[in-house]
């Protein structure tokens, strides 16, 4: 007869499972009970008594370690609301150590130059039209009357315009100052014309 053709056996399919689900569980129960198991009583340090020094005949693992005696605390923790604030003060050194000659006169300069300071202005206008504020220039002038150095700041986010008018302050001579260079600051307000 053709093996094809034969009903199929049930066999030992489902007894295979159950016998490995057994091993299992017995494997499982021996792994909690190894974790939880208590450590039996250390057995007591037998100590060999004679006319020597005793004789410790089963040495603990670590020194014994004696803790100081208490000291007295110095008092309950600050209180933050009444400590003392440290306030930090710094003071600039100034790196120029000369004067205006005629600081009326930076004034008048920087005013008789605006026409420049405002073309760059309207520049900017034309690519941000809600362009507007004021502009503070600080000046390191020397004693030829040409600028060292001019730091611009002001409340109007364009770099461009900050570069513009720092350029055109760099080409103009102002009053020269006496004995080093000398600090000056200038102020422009920028809005548009109606």
């Amino acid at each position: 007869m053709n093996d094809s053709l034969k009903p199929p056996t049930s066999g030992g399919g489902n007894g295979k499972y159950a016998a490995i689900g057994v091993l299992l569980l017995l494997g499982g129960g021996a792994g909690i009970w190894a974790l939880t198991r208590t450590e039996p009583a250390p057995r007591p340090v037998a100590v060999a008594r004679d006319a020597g020094p005793a004789i410790v005949t089963n040495p603990s693992v670590g020194a014994v370690i004696e803790l100081p005696p208490e000291i007295p605390d110095a008092g309950p923790p600050p209180d933050v609301s009444t400590a003392p604030r440290i306030r930090y003060v710094t003071r600039y050194v100034s790196e120029c150590s000369g004067t205006l000659s005629d600081p009326g006169g930076v004034q008048r300069t920087a005013q008789s130059n605006y026409g420049a300071m405002r073309a760059c202005y309207e520049r900017e206008l034309r690519a941000n039209p809600t362009l507007r504020g004021g502009l503070t220039a600080q000046l390191k002038i020397n004693t030829t009357g040409h600028l060292d150095a001019v730091q611009v700041s002001t409340g109007m986010s364009s770099r461009p315009l900050v570069n513009c008018v720092k350029a055109a302050l760099m080409r103009v001579t102002f009053p020269p100052s006496r004995g080093g260079c000398a600090l000056a600051e200038v102020r422009f307000n920028f809005t548009p014309r109606e």
